[in-house]
């Protein structure tokens, strides 16, 4: 079933944020979604989300329709615009649920603001820089053919011909190519300050590692698992075997079911 959702836009200060809202059915569920993606990623299970939550779902800089800062691309960037959220438009104490980029920005907003936090699910995000640096090293011939068709010098269905997937397309069209520079170019930059050792301790909400299948696709591995269990204060973990790290858009039931028992909890 849809759901009735508003659009605005937010000015940090430093760049304007698009985000859609939900109707206030319940407490705050702050959706954050992957890199090169958009706040659409989250369609398929904010129907059933909102039926208990005030959803918020925000673009990050530099993708959808959220405006660009060229140069400004790092982690440290995503979580700042992110903490100006919660905190000058969410009226409570939020979840976050963080899809791949946007679960290492959830882990360092609620590392540096917890007050803003209740709870965190990472959805099959890297815990640490080198494991996302070595997915970056692994996915840099697709970044740079990414970049040459983003920013909307092209039609999306142009686009599609390149990569052969209209979602990709659709979200490609609206990145900022320089936002895929940094991870080309510069991604030990862009990952500066995102080490479990120090991070992952200093946050004391509940945090769901929410775990694709490796043998699937997923980024997460069994050893980050491991560590994160070790180091985080209040952990739960779920793997969904055989999903990919698409997570909800491959198998939206087994996410809904991963995430309410979590919440159930809390």
């Amino acid at each position: 079933m849809p759901i009735d959702i508003s659009q605005y836009s937010f000015d940090t200060g430093t760049v304007t944020i698009h985000y859609v809202e939900g109707p206030a059915c319940g407490p705050p569920l702050v959706l954050l979604h992957g890199g090169s993606n958009g706040w659409q990623s989250f369609e398929s299970i904010m129907p059933d989300l909102a039926e208990d939550w005030h959803l918020y779902a925000p673009d990050f800089r530099g993708h959808g329709r959220s405006g660009r800062v060229s140069g400004a691309y790092r982690l440290q960037d995503y979580t700042d615009d992110m903490i100006a959220f919660l905190q000058q438009r969410v009226s409570e104490p939020a979840i976050i649920f963080g899809h791949s980029l946007g679960g290492m920005v959830a882990l360092l907003v609620a590392a540096q603001c917890p007050d803003q936090i209740r709870a965190v699910v990472v959805g099959d995000s890297p815990l640490t820089a080198a494991r996302w640096l070595a997915h970056l090293k692994h996915s840099r011939e697709d970044l740079i053919v990414w970049r040459d068709l983003a920013g909307g010098k092209h039609s999306v269905e142009k686009i599609r011909e390149k990569v052969g997937n209209q979602w990709v397309a659709q979200n490609l069209y609206f990145n900022d190519p320089d936002m895929l520079s940094t991870l080309i170019d510069d991604p030990e930059s862009a990952a500066a300050g995102f080490e479990a050792a120090l991070l992952l301790p200093s946050i004391r909400c509940p945090v769901l590692l929410l775990q694709a299948d490796p043998n699937a696709g997923g980024i997460l591995t069994d050893g980050e698992v491991e560590r994160g269990l070790a180091l985080l204060y209040d952990p739960t973990h779920v793997r969904l075997e055989g999903v990919g790290h698409l997570l909800h858009i491959e198998q939206k039931d087994a996410v809904l079911r991963a995430i309410t028992g979590f919440l159930k909890i809390l």
